[in-house]
């Protein structure tokens, strides 16, 4: 079996925010990853469209129940996002 490798691409984000490969931002207490990530609060908010383009943090694809359709990081990678700062 032949391994793919994944190039991350950290502009697929929210607006505001870059992609971080999980698995370079794990939390040495090895708490949850999901409270390394700065878009956790939106994330948390029902009123956030986590199916909107840079939303998807998972590498696997998920099918939306209110279409039907399915979503998927396009880099097929598993991140978090991190929030840009302002020079």
């Amino acid at each position: 079996m032949q391994e793919t490798t994944r190039q991350l691409n950290p502009h697929e984000a929210p607006v505001g925010f870059f992609a971080v490969l999980k698995s370079e931002a794990k939390p040495a207490d090895g708490s949850n990853i999901c409270r390394a990530c700065d878009l956790r609060p939106e994330c948390n908010n029902q009123e956030t469209d986590l199916l909107a383009f840079g939303h998807r943090c998972m590498d696997h694809p998920v099918i939306a129940l209110r279409d039907g359709k399915s979503y998927e990081r396009a880099d097929g990678c598993s991140v978090l996002f991190k929030r840009e700062v302002s020079a």
